[in-house]
């Protein structure tokens, strides 16, 4: 499935992008997400917890950097992992792009995402909604360290930071209150129309 999502930050695109090109800044950014290891040539092993309602997914895997234009301020970032308990695999390919914009910058985030387990019951919709949320969280807290922060410089807490699992029981309530209401809705038409 393919998930947009995209945050402005009120710092220059340069300073943004080189912020982002820095594991350990996302890594600490990130719901969920730590950083466990750094194997060199823009690659990292890592862990990212995510939790839907009753469901939680923690996936260990390895992402690396695949493409770079420091220049056009894109990157390219593929990632795989597997469900601690053997239950699902999650693949990524993440595309981002910072572009300048009055005051600031824009980041763009075009994700790629195939995951199967406990995770894919919940369909496209959802996982969007999920995504959505982390992003935000992400946007948050990078706004934060760009902001206050030195340009490209890793904020010290980054490698050691990990966040607890994104909770999206609120977004579960809403989404299945939603259908059980169409699906009501449907009933009384039908019995109304028999």
């Amino acid at each position: 499935m393919l998930i947009e999502n995209s945050f402005d930050v009120d710092a220059d695109p340069d300073r943004v992008f080189a912020f982002l090109q820095d594991a350990h800044n996302v890594a600490a950014c990130f719901p969920g997400a730590e950083l466990t290891e750094d194997l060199g040539d823009d690659s990292y092993r890592g862990k990212v917890k995510i939790k839907v309602g009753p469901v939680t997914a923690a996936y260990t895997g390895v992402a690396e950097v695949v493409e770079r234009d420091a220049v056009k301020r894109v990157a390219v970032l593929r990632a795989i992992g597997k469900d601690a308990k053997g239950a699902g695999t999650a693949k990524a390919t993440a595309m981002m792009r910072v572009t300048a914009i009055p005051g600031g910058s824009s980041v763009s985030l075009s994700t790629d995402l195939t995951i199967s387990g406990k995770l894919a019951q919940f369909g496209r919709g959802i996982m969007a909604d999920v995504s959505g949320r982390m992003v935000g969280e992400l946007a948050t807290k990078a706004r934060e360290l760009i902001e206050e922060g030195e340009p490209g410089v890793a904020a010290p807490a980054a490698v050691a930071v990990e966040a607890s699992p994104l909770k999206a029981t609120g977004l579960l309530r809403t989404v299945l209150s939603g259908f059980f209401k169409r699906l009501i809705g449907r009933l009384r038409k039908t019995r109304q129309a028999g």
